[in-house]
């Protein structure tokens, strides 16, 4: 069954969804939508956003539901990214994953912000200590800290890895104006877990050659 996921052209939500097909081994067409062109596609568009997921003659949208299909079709060295026939160890990668995109709220929040100086100072103070991002980034750190293994669940790589790994390195992009590249800096718990996703051989040719500038965080 062909696969096709349309997202822009940029890691945003989708960039687990990527990640864990083609750590799977899931053939599958990446068509990035160029941003320029997002509106005149718009309409024709059912849910009026994206990302969306072609599988054969279904499409489907919501980046969480296109994550969890995506890990769970999806295995790394002969283990599932999602465990469907583990429904505890299942509930616990979902709980990470929620817990890791808490940060979408206010991120989220910022970019309706229009003047420039407010959206800054909105996302400086967020990830600040005592602000909204600061406070998950500090519990995501303090859950990496307990990991035996340095997974985030279990003892082998799953899709909460990828979710973490793949949405925090934005953060120190310095494309996002108002956070500071050294936003993670003192949480030594996350910046262990990114080294050892992103030290994976199969992750690092993947991200050899960054397709934006913004990926060259993800190396």
């Amino acid at each position: 069954m062909s696969i096709k996921v349309v997202y822009f052209p940029a890691p945003g939500r989708v960039e687990p969804v990527r990640l864990a097909l083609t750590l799977g081994g899931v053939a599958f067409e990446d068509e990035r939508v160029p941003f320029e062109k997002w509106g005149s596609m718009k309409e024709g568009v059912a849910p009026k956003q994206l990302p969306l997921m072609h599988i054969g003659d279904k499409v489907i949208g919501q980046s969480a539901a296109l994550m969890r299909y995506a890990a769970s079709i999806s295995k790394f060295e002969g283990r599932p990214l999602y465990p469907t026939d583990d429904a505890l160890l299942a509930l616990q990668v979902d709980e990470f994953v929620d817990y890791v995109s808490e940060m979408f709220g206010p991120l989220g929040a910022s970019f309706k912000i229009e003047d420039q100086a407010e959206k800054e100072a909105f996302r400086a103070k967020a990830v600040a200590e005592g602000g909204d991002i600061h406070k998950w980034l500090s519990y995501i750190d303090s859950l990496l800290g307990k990991s035996k293994s340095g997974f985030a669940v279990g003892d082998h790589l799953t899709i909460a890895d990828i979710a973490a790994f793949c949405w925090y390195q934005p953060l120190k992009s310095g494309f996002l104006d108002g956070i500071p590249v050294t936003c993670l800096d003192e949480f030594k718990n996350i910046e262990a877990h990114k080294q050892k996703i992103a030290n994976i051989p199969a992750v690092k040719a993947y991200y050899s050659e960054p397709k934006m500038p913004i990926y060259k965080t993800y190396q």
